[in-house]
């Protein structure tokens, strides 16, 4: 059963890894080349969340957090 637990927790968080990996490598696609997309303002709405969003504004902080290993 651990061997189970371990191999799941393995592939969540080579998941998780991808996703933040594709995360990061948008953002800087969209500061390098001209996208249509203003990852600033992405910035800037994702902080106005945290402060306006209550519970969901919570919830997006965590995850924030989580991107900083």
């Amino acid at each position: 059963m651990k061997n189970v637990a371990a191999n799941i927790n393995g592939v969540a968080g080579a998941i998780v890894g991808v996703i933040k990996g594709l995360v990061v490598a948008f953002v800087f696609a969209n500061i390098l080349f001209d996208t249509g997309y203003d990852p600033i303002a992405g910035i800037g709405n994702l902080v106005d969340s945290f402060f306006s969003g209550g519970l969901a504004g919570l919830l997006a902080l965590m995850v924030f957090a989580s991107f900083m290993d």
